[in-house]
C-alpha cells in the first residue's frame, strides 16, 4: 500500500512539474505561446464544417460560379505625393528604412494601387471606366466626398538580427487553411492569385482573435500581393469593424516576407460587448422581411435616417459607425449597407472609387442584375432624411460622377434596369442633377476658404521645403493636417516630382525626424486647384 502511494506521489509530482514547465514556456516564450494559441484558434466558432469536410464562411451558404469577362478596362493610372519614412532620425539607408508611395495625381485624382499581375486569371473586366476629366460632383452632394481613407501600409526591410529573432519567436497563428468564401458574397477573394488568397485567409482568421503579429504563411509574396490581400479582406468583410485600415510587414534582406502586423481600433478593447451591439443593430435591419428589393429600400432609408454625415465621426471607416454611432462618412455608410445586405443573403459589395475625392458606394445584385447605390449621397441630413437620386443606377448613370478604382474595377458592371428609377423622392426633397446627364462642374475654392492669405503662398520649391519643415516640424506625435498654398500648377508638379523621386527624403522627411525626435513620419499630400489657379497642398501627417 505504501509503495502504491509512493508511486502515485511520484507521478503526481512529475505531472505538476511538467505543468509548471509548460506554463513557464507559455508565459516566457512568445514562440511557444504563439504556437499554442494558433492550435487553440483552429477550433473556434467562426466557421462551420460541412458534411464534405469543407470549411465554409459564416454568412454565405451556396457555391456560385465566379463571374468572368474579357478585355481589360482600368482607370487611368496617376502618380503619388506620399512619403513614408520609418526608422531612426538622421539614419540614411539604415536597415528598416524604406519609402513608399500611394497614388494621388497633382489634380487629386487617385490611380489604381493594384498590380494586375498578382491577380487571378479569371477577372471580370466588363466595367468601362469613364475618363477622369469627365467626373464632376453636383453641388447638392459636394460636401459628401473625401470620406474614404486609403489603406495605409508600412513595409520595411528587417536587419539580420531582427529577422533571426522573429523567425524564432513568431507563429503563423490561425492560417485559415480550409476556409472557403462564396464568390457571389465575397468577390474580392476570388480576384486574388493563390499566394494572395493564402494571405487573405490568414489575415481574416487571425483578426477576430486580435492576433496582431504573426509570421506570414507565405514568404514568397511581394508587397503588391500583400496590399491586394489586405484590400480584399477590408472590402469583403465589413464585420471586421475593429480592424484599422492599415498594416505593416517586415521583409528579410532577400525580399521575402517574414512578419505581418494588424492594427485594431479602440472598439477592440471591449470586443465582445461591441460585437454584440453591432450584430444586434445589423440584425434589426436585416430582419425586415419582404422581397430583396423591399429590404434594400428599408435598409437604405434606415441608414440615412439614423446617421449624420461628418468627417469627424469616430471610427468612420467602419460599419459600426453607421449602425451604432449615428454619424459616419461614405466608408461607414457603404460597409454598413453591405453587411446588412449580406446578412439578408443579398449580394452587395463595397465599391471604392473617386467622386471628386476618394469615395465609396455599393454595388448590389437583384435578380441577377447589378446596380450602383450611394447611400451617402442619398442621405439628406434633413426631413425627409433621404432621396433616391443615387439609388439603383447603372454605370452610365454614374458615368459623370463616379469612377471605380483598385480591385473594384473587377466587380461586375452595373447595367440592370428592372429595379432602376422605380422610386420617387419623398415630398419635400429636391432632386439632384439628373444622373444620366453631365452634372455642373464643382465650384473651386479660394485661399480665404482655408483661412490663408497671399503671404502664405510659396513660390519656389526651396520655399516649399522651408515652409513645410517649419510647419510639420512643429507638430507633436499623432495625426495632424497642414495646408500649404503654392503658386500654381507648375510648382505643385515640382513637389509631386520630389515625392515621386524620393528626393523628399533628404529635403524634408529626414529633417522632420531630426527636428521632432520622432521615429517615423508619414506624409500624404493631396493637391487642390483653387479658383485663381493657385494650388493648396493638403498634408496629412502622422508622427510616431
Amino acid at each position: 500500500m505504501k509503495n502504491a502511494l509512493w508511486r502515485l506521489t511520484i507521478i503526481l509530482s512529475l505531472l505538476l512539474t511538467a505543468l509548471i514547465i509548460l506554463l513557464g514556456l507559455y508565459i516566457g516564450s512568445p514562440s511557444f505561446k504563439g504556437r499554442v494559441d494558433g492550435l487553440l484558434r483552429r477550433d473556434g466558432d467562426r466557421v462551420t464544417a460541412g458534411d464534405s469536410g469543407e470549411v465554409t464562411d459564416p454568412i454565405a451558404g451556396g457555391r456560385a460560379s465566379e463571374q468572368t469577362g474579357a478585355g481589360l478596362s482600368l482607370p487611368d493610372p496617376g502618380t503619388a505625393l506620399n512619403g513614408n519614412l520609418p526608422g531612426n532620425p538622421g539614419t540614411e539607408n539604415a536597415p528598416g528604412v524604406v519609402t513608399s508611395s500611394d497614388p494621388v495625381t497633382s489634380g487629386g485624382f487617385p490611380s489604381s494601387n493594384i498590380d494586375p499581375s498578382y491577380l487571378s486569371d479569371d477577372l471580370n473586366t466588363g466595367y468601362e471606366a469613364p475618363q477622369p476629366s469627365d467626373i464632376s460632383v453636383p453641388d447638392e452632394v459636394a460636401g459628401r466626398t473625401g470620406g474614404e481613407d486609403d489603406l495605409s501600409a508600412d513595409v520595411s526591410t528587417l536587419d539580420d538580427a531582427t529577422a533571426e529573432r522573429l523567425e524564432k519567436e513568431l507563429s503563423e497563428g490561425n492560417t485559415g487553411e480550409g476556409l472557403v468564401f462564396d464568390p457571389i458574397i465575397y468577390p474580392y477573394y476570388q480576384m486574388l492569385d493563390d499566394a494572395s488568397k493564402s494571405l487573405y485567409r490568414q489575415i481574416y482568421a487571425n483578426a477576430p482573435d486580435l492576433f496582431d503579429d504573426f509570421k506570414a504563411v507565405r514568404s514568397d509574396v511581394t508587397p503588391g500581393q500583400l496590399r491586394n490581400a489586405f484590400t480584399a479582406v477590408f472590402n469583403d468583410h465589413p464585420e471586421l469593424f475593429y480592424l484599422d485600415t492599415k498594416y505593416s510587414a517586415g521583409l528579410r534582406n532577400n525580399g521575402t516576407c517574414l512578419e505581418i502586423k494588424l492594427y485594431f481600433n479602440s472598439l477592440a478593447d471591449n470586443l465582445n460587448a461591441n460585437r454584440s451591439m453591432f450584430e444586434d443593430a445589423a440584425q434589426s435591419l436585416a430582419g425586415g422581411g419582404g422581397s430583396p428589393y423591399d429590404l434594400e429600400k428599408s435598409v437604405h432609408a434606415a441608414l440615412a435616417d439614423r446617421n449624420v454625415y461628418s468627417l469627424a465621426a469616430p471610427h468612420n471607416q467602419s460599419a459600426y459607425s453607421a449602425l451604432n454611432n449615428g454619424s459616419t462618412v461614405c466608408a461607414g455608410y457603404s460597409r454598413a449597407f453591405q453587411y446588412v445586405c449580406q446578412l439578408a443573403g443579398i449580394p452587395c459589395y463595397y465599391c471604392s472609387g473617386y467622386a471628386g475625392e476618394n469615395h465609396a458606394w455599393n454595388i448590389i445584385c437583384l435578380d441577377g442584375d447589378f446596380y450602383n447605390v450611394d447611400v451617402t449621397w442619398d442621405d439628406t441630413d434633413s426631413t425627409p432624411s433621404y432621396n433616391y437620386d443615387w439609388f439603383n443606377k447603372t454605370d452610365d448613370d454614374y458615368g459623370t460622377t463616379h469612377v471605380r478604382r483598385d480591385l473594384s474595377v473587377y466587380l461586375p458592371p452595373c447595367s440592370g434596369t428592372r429595379y432602376r428609377n422605380l422610386e420617387e423622392n419623398p415630398a419635400g426633397t429636391q432632386d439632384a442633377a439628373p444622373v444620366n446627364e453631365p452634372a455642373a462642374a464643382p465650384k473651386l475654392k479660394s485661399l480665404e476658404d482655408y483661412g490663408l492669405t497671399e503671404d502664405d503662398v510659396v513660390r519656389d520649391l526651396q520655399a516649399y521645403y522651408d515652409r513645410a519643415l517649419e510647419l510639420l516640424g512643429s507638430l507633436g506625435r499623432g495625426n495632424s493636417t497642414v495646408d500649404i498654398p503654392v503658386d500654381g500648377q507648375a510648382l505643385s508638379d515640382q513637389v509631386k516630382n520630389s515625392f515621386d523621386s524620393n528626393a523628399i527624403d533628404a529635403s524634408l522627411l529626414q529633417p522632420i525626424l531630426s527636428k521632432t525626435g520622432a521615429d517615423q513620419v508619414d506624409v500624404t499630400v493631396t493637391p487642390e486647384t483653387l479658383s485663381d489657379g493657385r494650388v493648396v497642398l493638403h498634408h496629412s501627417v502622422t508622427l510616431r
